[in-house]
């Protein structure tokens, strides 16, 4: 039976749990705010799927295919300004949606929970675009995969390169009606402590939410900004109370053990296409930096490489080195994270201060906060923010 001894050797992907005959795998959260498997022993008939299926305690399958690397714009420029980066996940998205498929992501619940769902239309795929910093509960989705290819069904399935790995490994064969494509990622920050941000933020304001947004664009692509709109249409984009959680994640506080010892961190990927953002596109093509958004593409596989021709009229798209791609923005791609050192103290903390004195405690306010909030929009409207955006990336 798998046993979670090391917290880096789970990435929380229900592999284990999807596949069990008995049901005896549950995932529960736990001091951090994370998911993970728990057998229960009385019911465990030791078949040892659950240890067969876990794609971090195997190697990662590779083919053979050689990468290729794209900067890629969508053309509907309304799809462009609603998505994180350059709309490439839609126009993928939208292919498999048009030929009578469906198409599993990340989506916000009723609760702004996020969960992995799978949408056979356009309207529903509007909730898988646009990033999640949030790690997706992925529980009954990968079963619901596997019923959807046995049918016959055209299916992409989209995330994190965990997940990806997680999804393919407990379907322990190919398929060829599955598309897979995974992100290039930082890491996967604790749903436990965003259900606790939520709840703090509605309490503090007194307001319920109606969307929140981790890469908003008021400001263009390179002043991207967290944004929460309440149920009264108000949205706020630059205050403390908004930031708070992107902010920890990014100082690689909040992030999953395993994300700092990631298995799955390579160019070559176990899936058909790898997204990030393309923030230099001047250097690729000046003609089409517009700041409104760009994805780097890396075809990793020739089912990748006939979704990308059967897009080819919907995105505009320009060739260059993978090796380029991955020096220019990619680093992610290959290394992990490094946790903060107040990452421990923190959710020592997490566990026994009020949320407000949390956030008083690791995102004080200052000066330097106050002015770079008040100073985006104004940098955006001069035109000056997407340059500087590069001078200090």
């Amino acid at each position: 039976m798998i046993e979670i001894k090391d917290k880096r050797m789970c990435s929380g992907c229900t592999a284990c749990h999807s596949v069990c005959p008995k049901r005896c795998i549950t995932m529960e959260m736990d001091e951090e705010g994370y998911l993970y498997p728990v057998v229960d022993k009385a019911t465990c008939i030791n078949c040892r799927l659950c240890e067969k299926v876990c794609p971090i305690s195997k190697e990662v399958p590779l083919n053979n295919y050689v990468p290729q690397a794209f900067a890629v714009q969508n053309k509907n420029e309304q799809i462009r300004r609603q998505s994180a980066s350059g709309g490439a996940f839609t126009a993928f998205a939208d292919y498999v949606i048009e030929k009578g498929g469906y198409v599993f992501g990340g989506a916000f619940d009723e609760s702004l929970g996020v969960r992995h769902i799978g949408v056979d239309n356009k309207t529903d795929l509007a909730k898988l675009r646009c990033s999640k910093y949030v790690q997706s509960n992925l529980e009954g989705c990968f079963p619901k995969v596997k019923e959807l290819l046995k049918k016959g069904k055209l299916v992409l399935f989209s995330g994190t390169p965990c997940q990806v790995n997680g999804v393919k490994s407990y379907l322990r064969k190919e398929y060829s009606n599955l598309i897979t494509l995974d992100l290039v990622c930082r890491g996967t920050p604790s749903p436990g402590l965003w259900r606790s941000y939520i709840d703090w933020y509605k309490s503090r304001h007194r307001v319920e939410l109606s969307l929140v947004s981790f890469r908003d664009k008021p400001f263009g692509y390179a002043g991207s900004t967290m944004s929460i709109k309440d149920e009264n249409g108000n949205i706020k984009y630059t205050t403390r109370d908004v930031q708070f959680f992107k902010k920890v994640f990014f100082a690689d506080i909040n992030n999953r053990p395993s994300c700092f010892a990631c298995h799955f961190k390579s160019v070559k990927r176990n899936s058909d296409l790898t997204l990030y953002d393309c923030w230099h596109m001047n250097k690729i093509d000046a003609s089409l930096d517009d700041d409104k958004g760009s994805t780097w593409v890396i075809i990793q596989s020739e089912r990748g490489k006939q979704l990308f021709e059967k897009v080819a009229d919907k995105i505009r798209f320009c060739h260059a080195e993978v090796s380029t791609a991955i020096e220019l923005d990619g680093d992610m791609a290959t290394e992990c994270p490094v946790p903060s050192p107040m990452r421990t103290q923190f959710f020592r903390d997490y566990r026994a201060l009020s949320f407000e004195e949390l956030v008083n405690k690791y995102s004080p306010k200052s000066f330097k906060s106050i002015f770079i909030g008040f100073m985006k929009p104004i940098m955006h409207k001069l035109g000056v923010l997407n340059t500087i955006k590069r001078l200090i990336k």
